[in-house]
C-alpha cells in the first residue's frame, strides 16, 4: 500500500481563525482564573501555562507580548483573585485600550516579519 492510499492525498491548508488581541487577552484572563482555582491549564503544546503572578510581580501577557511592555505591577501573595478581578473589570471598562493597541501593532509587525521569512524559505542566497 502506498503513501497516498495510507495517508490520503494533499489537501488545501485552511488557516486557523486568528484571534484578535482582545480575544487573546480575554482567553488569557479565563486561563488565569482557572489557574487560580487550582485547575491545570495547558498550552497548545500540552505544557502548563505560566501564571501572570510570579516573583512578586503581576505580568499579564497577550501571546508572546507583555501587556505592559516589559513592565510589571507588584502584588502580594493572597491578593491574586481580587487583583485579577479588578484587572478584568478595568479591561472591560476600556482602561487598557492604549496598551492593547500597542500589542496589536507589535503583533502586526511580528506577523509581517514571519510572512517575509516564509517567502524567503527555499531561496538561495547569492
Amino acid at each position: 500500500m502506498g503513501f497516498f492510499e495510507t495517508y490520503g492525498k494533499p489537501d488545501d491548508i485552511k488557516a486557523d481563525k486568528k484571534l484578535t488581541t482582545e480575544e487573546m487577552l480575554e482567553h488569557g484572563i479565563e486561563q488565569q482564573e482557572k489557574l487560580l482555582n487550582g485547575e491545570e491549564v495547558l498550552n497548545l503544546k500540552g505544557e502548563p501555562i505560566r501564571s501572570w503572578f510570579r516573583d512578586g510581580r503581576f505580568v499579564p501577557s497577550i501571546g508572546i507580548f507583555g501587556l505592559f511592555d516589559g513592565k510589571a505591577i507588584p502584588w502580594k501573595k493572597g491578593t491574586e483573585k481580587a487583583m485579577l478581578e479588578a484587572f478584568k473589570k478595568s479591561y472591560e471598562a476600556g482602561d487598557f485600550a492604549s496598551y492593547i493597541k500597542a500589542v496589536d501593532k507589535k503583533r502586526e509587525e511580528n506577523n509581517a516579519k514571519l510572512a517575509e521569512g516564509r517567502k524567503n524559505i527555499g531561496k538561495k542566497k547569492k
